[in-house]
């Protein structure tokens, strides 16, 4: 009897130690892990890095997806230090199951981006035809898809003309337009059925020019005509250098008095980092989605230096300010014009000032002002890319 109680008891210390063990080595795993996530994707807006830890066996296995290669390779090297068996169930993004259709063209006007798969989930961005995109994943009739300003979020499949490798490659060596009007009707080559409805931004295929116009194909094959004056040569557009900062003051006012649409990004609406990235992107440069990110990228200028520090196009950020107990955090953007005024998109897109004595003066928006960034002197900064450097074009 007593040898079976020793019995049970060794037992016991021995299933103690292996569970300490066990969850010893996962803290270990997580501690390595959440480091390489500070580092390589602190947002899951812009990467995706979902791991889990196991032990199994006496092997770590390691489960989960990420959307960044080097990440997964840093990650399985740092795991090699614990000096155990690794099993390898990390899922690396695009999903193996897409085949080479890793990337599409945004096949209408503007698509509505959502933050789950699911119509009713919140509307988190928008992209415009044309807009090239990287694939990563398929859960029923929705693609989780990223943008080519490294945003995430899901589409549904109607939205999307999927394209492998090669016909990815061929489109960017193709023939494009750039469409400028904000809203056009496009009807078919024999001018008698409209095809589809058009927005500032949208990218299109050259199949044919005449004397006033082009023919132009849809990423899903269907063929509009469009006037000259209504559209510019891609190639010709996206190589032009933003030497005026004027130049985004004039595109900003293009937008007066445009509805605010949470996540939208296009002429039909949009919300306030949509309305800045929209201005910008008409003049060829990409920035970061939402206010937040665009914060990050930029040269400051604090609110101790004074609006009299910004200069024409810079963006213009407000919140609430860090505390004691709260973080900063960046709740609105706009874009400064001069003389103390400001364009952004709150309720409609309109012009406040700075100014206390100006009619336009918002004591909301002054009070709290987080300070600006200087856009045009940071050209290169992964949250402020020029769409000629932009591969993906």
């Amino acid at each position: 009897m007593m040898k079976l109680k020793h019995f049970f008891y060794i037992a016991i210390i021995l299933l103690v130690s292996s569970c300490e063990l066990h969850s010893n080595l996962q803290d270990k795993a997580i501690e390595i892990s959440e480091e390489i996530r500070e580092k390589m994707a602190s947002d899951s807006r812009e990467a995706i890095y979902n791991i889990q830890f196991s032990v199994q066996n006496k092997q770590l296995v390691v489960r989960g997806e990420t959307s960044l290669p080097k990440a997964k390779i840093s990650l399985l090297s740092a795991l090699k230090g614990l000096h155990v068996n690794l099993v390898d169930s990390l899922d690396l993004l695009p999903a193996n199951d897409l085949a080479d259709f890793t990337w599409a063209l945004v096949n209408l006007s503007v698509v509505n981006l959502r933050s789950q798969p699911k119509h009713s989930a919140e509307l988190v961005s928008q992209a415009i035809m044309g807009t090239p995109v990287r694939v990563l994943k398929k859960q029923n009739s929705w693609y989780l898809i990223q943008t080519p300003d490294h945003y995430i979020a899901w589409v549904d499949e109607a939205a999307l003309q999927l394209k492998n490798k090669v016909q990815i490659k061929s489109w960017r060596h193709a023939r494009r337009v750039i469409c400028l009007p904000d809203f056009r009707l496009a009807k078919s080559l024999n001018q008698k059925e409209i095809v589809t409805d058009l927005v500032a931004g949208t990218i299109l295929k050259v199949t044919k020019e005449l004397k006033n116009s082009y023919e132009l194909e849809l990423p899903d094959g269907r063929e509009i005509t469009l006037s000259k004056e209504y559209c510019e040569d891609f190639d010709h557009w996206k190589e032009k250098k933003l030497i005026d900062a004027h130049q985004l003051t004039k595109t900003a006012k293009q937008f007066i008095g445009r509805p605010y649409l949470w996540g939208g990004t296009s002429s039909k609406g949009v919300d306030c980092s949509g309305f800045v990235k929209s201005v910008y992107f008409m003049n060829g440069i990409i920035l970061a989605r939402d206010a937040s990110l665009q914060f990050r990228h930029g040269i400051p200028i604090t609110p101790q230096q004074g609006y009299q520090k910004l200069v024409e196009g810079d963006l213009i950020f407000f919140g609430r300010a860090a505390t004691n107990s709260k973080a900063q955090k960046v709740t609105h953007v706009g874009m400064y014009m001069a003389n103390g005024e400001y364009i952004h998109s709150s309720g409609r897109v309109k012009i406040n000032s700075f100014d206390p004595n100006a009619e336009n003066f918002n004591n909301y928006r002054s009070v709290s002002w987080l300070g600006g960034r200087h856009v045009l002197d940071n050209i290169g900064d992964r949250g402020i890319v020029p769409v000629s450097e932009h591969p993906w074009y």
